[in-house]
């Protein structure tokens, strides 16, 4: 019987039910329904099983597909020197400024279901994204962005991501450094995973950490994105 259902669908029974159970949790996510009520109606009783199945088909977790279908989101990808970002805010806070690929590097495989630029019109979202666009960065004549930002994240996450944004522009820390800068000396392996954690790139400044010898390390951009904007930083700095 399975060879057969493979034969016709090139997958087995249970991958079957699995593609057809996250197909209904995204309509459900689509309409407004949280996580929790979308991984119960689609079937699933164990919420590590339905968020590993939604990320490995979706490329992203399921609280953020929600987010980008959520009304009072709004959503642009930006062309910029280091490739497309996506940006997305809320009507309170900046959410989300990450490469516009990031999702489907990060899952291996392409996304599908996501929506292309979306600012809603007379809306505080709308108005932030706008704000966030980086043209004059990226010229060189910017030097900070006086925006709400809202990360999310757990709370030492949080705690290095706030201390990120205390490295100075043009200047880089260590990862030894910014432990320090926490609090804990001892934590740089945690601090780097937080760094690499980091979902508002540039704002929240994780391109400024390098490795104690200067070498350049992780980023979600890329290596020649991160060495781009150190090196524009540091041009920025002598005008």
């Amino acid at each position: 019987m399975s060879l057969v259902f493979k034969r016709y669908y090139d997958m087995k029974p249970a991958e079957y039910l699995i593609q057809v159970r996250i197909a209904a949790a995204k309509q459900a996510l689509q309409a407004g329904a949280s996580v929790f009520d979308a991984a119960a109606d689609s079937g699933y009783t164990n919420y590590s099983s339905f968020y590993a199945h939604f990320r490995k088909l979706s490329g992203m977790p399921p609280a953020k597909y929600r987010q980008l279908f959520a009304q009072n989101i709004s959503l642009a990808v930006m062309d910029t020197p280091i490739g497309p970002l996506r940006i997305l805010a809320s009507q309170d806070a900046i959410l989300c400024v990450e490469p516009a690929n990031y999702l489907e590097k990060k899952a291996g495989q392409v996304t599908d279901q996501v929506p292309a630029d979306r600012i809603i019109p007379n809306d505080p979202s709308g108005d932030l994204v706008k704000a966030c666009m980086m043209k004059e960065y990226f010229a060189g004549q910017r030097q900070k962005f006086d925006l709400p930002l809202s990360p999310e994240g757990t709370s030492f996450q949080q705690k290095v991501w706030q201390q990120l944004q205390q490295i100075p522009y043009g200047e880089t820390r260590s990862y030894q450094q910014l432990a320090e800068m926490t609090g804990d000396k001892n934590a740089s392996r945690a601090i780097g995973l937080a760094n690499n954690c980091n979902p508002i790139l540039i704002l929240i400044p994780c391109h400024r950490v390098i490795g104690a010898d200067g070498s350049l390390t992780g980023y979600a951009a890329g290596l020649a994105a991160k060495k781009l904007l150190l090196d524009l930083e540091k041009g920025g700095t002598k005008k």
